[in-house]
């Protein structure tokens, strides 16, 4: 189920193969990564590949889309395609 995206989120493509130039440009801004829950692992993967670019202040959200959601934090659907 959709449960959309945390508001200015960018949805990644790939999680090893992203464009990097979807990331903040400067390498220290904080960058956060996250999946639908604590099940998937793409977004350490995404992390990991930020951090072998050279961003410094990179992070995980573990708990994902779902653990946002069951907080009761705003989310945007996107488009469907």
């Amino acid at each position: 189920k959709d449960k959309g995206v945390i508001p200015s989120a960018i949805k990644l493509s790939s999680s090893s193969e992203y464009d990097l130039a979807l990331l903040p440009k400067n390498k220290a801004d904080a960058t956060v990564f996250y999946c639908a829950g604590l099940k998937c692992g793409a977004s350490k993967s995404a992390a990991a590949r930020a951090i072998k670019a050279g961003y410094t202040n990179v992070h995980v959200m573990p708990a994902g889309i779902s653990g946002w959601v069951k907080a009761g934090k705003a989310v945007e659907k996107l488009p469907q395609a």
